[in-house]
Formats: structure tokens, C-alpha cells, sequence
């Protein structure tokens, strides 16, 4: 019996949801290259920007396209031995599909068949306007970010030019994010000598302003995805506002002991979980009780558990976390 096969329903459900939103997060993520990061030749950081590197010493239609299908196959191959079965299983979905939609997308786009998704060049000049590449990064800066935020909230990854950062990062035993600063910001210098008209400093703003879109959808949307909220609560009437919470709103709550330090003295503390539609109801029933009440929300990163959502499985065999272990070794 498969692991698939020995899902619960539930399971089956959840496990095919989630791989829809790796599939639509790298399908948006080709797309968005596509249309603007290759057509506009900006240069951003991803296997496209260095396609469109690429393509300046071996001018061709197809260069862009053959790069980023090539490159992306040594990534994943690459994780797969320096990162393990774990790291590749989370990319190949995702592998898969940017493999195959971006050079059929890219295609359709340079053949000019989709009239509405070419973006037009300067019919003066015969190039692109600093205007048509800002909007051009923007966007697809947005949808980059929008795409990679779902393949990542689906469990996958979107791997490319990160697996060198975090090899990297495993090697020399420092942060993943500042080797995915240090590659990306590398990239972007390269095409700003090498893509940019004139080597315009205006290009390699441009080019800067689409990678900041990206890290901002891409939290922007990450940050969204939290629908859960813990609150602390210190009142007088506390026993009242706590059965509010359990009756009402059926959710637990965790009573604790607390001793002010001012006056030193004796108050209960209310302890509980809600999620984000509860929000307002809870604080609006708050301060129908007492006004006076001391009330601490801290947004949840997750929370698992009744009423939420499923704790994961993991396994705990010994084989199993020593095998995982061999296989993340480079």
C-alpha cells in the first residue's frame, strides 16, 4: 500500500488541495516571467533574468526559454543530491510544471498570437519606454511574489537559483536569506552591465523595484494566510468574559495566575485562541463587560489542534530520522 492509498479521505482531500495551489502558485510565477520579466528583458533574479543574461552573448529567440527549462532541471537535480529526497519532493511538482508551461507560454507570447498580453515598445524608438519597463517590473514583481507565496503555502518550493543559496547557506552554515539576497543582488548587477541600455542606472532601478514587489506580495500574501489570533485578557470580571468565550464563541481558553507589578496585586489572566471572524465580535463583548479590561492580540504564525487545524504526522521511527538525516547531506 502506497502513502496515498493509506490517506484517510480528509488526508486525500487536503493533500490534492494543496498541490492545486502549487500548481496555480507556479503556473501565475510562469506567467508572470513570461509576460513581463522575459518580454521587457529585465533582469530580477530568477532563471528568466539570467535566460535574458544569457541571451545577450547568444542572441535568440530561444535562448531565454531553453535557459530557464535547462537551468531549472540542474536545480532540481541538484538539490536533489547536496539537499535530499526531502527538499526535491517539495520542488518536483513544481519543477514539472514551470518546465513545461514556460516555454509553451513563452512561445505563444513571442509569436504574437495573444495581441492583449504583448507589451508594446515605443514605436518611435523601437524599444521599451522607462515607463513601460517600470510597470512591466511592477507587475511582474506582484505576480512573481503572488505566485511563489501559493506554491510555498501549497508545501512546495519553487527551488531555481535558491538551491545554490541554500547549499550555500548548508556549507557555510550561515542564513539562507542572506545568500538568497547575495545571489539575487549578484544577478541583477550582471544584467545591469550587461542588459541594461547604456548600462542606465534608471535599468538597474527598475530592475530593483521588481524584486522589492515580489518580497512584499510574497509576505503580503504569506502574512494573509494567518487567520488566527491569540488573546490575553486581564479583568475583574474575567469568569464572565470566559464563559462568553466558551459558550458563545466555542473556544477553549487557559486561565493563569498573575501578580501585577505595581500594586503586586492578585488577578487571573484568560489565555485563548480565535480565529479572525471572532475578532471584533470578542472585543466588542469585551468591552460590553468591562471597560476597563486589559486586552493583549498577538497575530498566530499557526496554530494546530481542536477547532483548528490537523496537528502533522511525523515520524518518529529512529531508521527513518538517521536515513532522512544521510539524505540532506551534500
Amino acid at each position: 500500500m502506497n502513502k496515498y492509498q493509506a490517506m484517510t479521505k480528509k488526508e486525500k482531500k487536503n493533500f490534492i488541495f494543496r498541490s492545486l495551489e502549487v500548481i496555480l502558485g507556479t503556473l501565475i510565477l510562469a506567467f508572470g516571467q513570461v509576460i513581463f520579466i522575459e518580454r521587457c528583458v529585465l533582469v530580477t533574479g530568477g532563471l528568466a533574468s539570467i535566460g535574458n543574461i544569457i541571451n545577450e552573448f547568444i542572441p535568440s529567440p530561444n535562448t531565454v526559454r531553453i535557459t530557464v527549462v535547462v537551468l531549472n532541471i540542474v536545480c532540481f537535480l541538484l538539490g536533489l543530491i547536496c539537499l535530499g529526497k526531502s527538499f526535491s519532493a517539495k520542488t518536483l511538482l513544481s519543477t514539472i510544471v514551470y518546465t513545461l508551461f514556460y516555454p509553451i507560454v513563452s512561445k505563444i507570447i513571442q509569436s504574437g498570437s495573444v495581441p492583449f498580453l504583448v507589451v508594446p515598445v515605443d514605436v518611435a524608438t523601437g524599444t521599451f519606454s522607462e515607463t513601460t519597463l517600470f510597470l512591466a517590473a511592477v507587475f511582474g514583481g506582484v505576480l512573481s511574489g503572488i505566485g511563489i507565496a501559493l506554491t510555498l503555502i501549497g508545501g512546495g518550493s519553487t527551488g531555481g537559483v535558491d538551491v545554490f543559496a541554500i547549499i550555500i547557506s548548508k556549507i557555510t552554515h550561515t542564513k539562507v536569506s542572506i545568500w538568497i539576497f547575495i545571489v539575487d543582488a549578484v544577478v541583477v548587477v550582471l544584467g545591469a552591465i550587461f542588459v541594461g541600455e547604456n548600462n542606465s542606472l534608471i535599468y538597474f532601478l527598475i530592475c530593483v523595484s521588481s524584486c522589492l514587489c515580489c518580497s512584499l506580495a510574497t509576505e503580503f500574501i504569506l502574512s494573509k494566510r494567518n487567520n488566527s489570533y491569540v488573546v490575553y485578557i486581564v479583568s475583574d470580571k474575567w469568569q464572565e468574559i470566559n464563559d462568553f468565550i466558551i459558550k458563545d464563541l466555542d473556544r477553549g481558553s487557559t486561565l493563569i495566575n498573575i501578580e501585577g507589578g505595581y500594586k503586586n496585586e492578585k488577578h487571573k489572566m484568560i489565555q485563548a485562541v480565535i480565529s479572525r471572524d471572532q475578532y471584533s465580535v470578542l472585543l466588542s463583548k469585551i468591552s460590553e463587560i468591562d471597560k476597563d479590561a486589559f486586552v493583549t492580540i498577538n497575530s498566530a504564525h499557526e496554530v494546530n489542534g481542536e477547532g483548528f487545524k490537523a496537528l502533522p504526522k511525523v515520524n518518529n521511527k529512529k531508521d527513518g530520522g538517521e536515513n532522512e538525516r544521510k539524505e540532506e547531506q551534500c
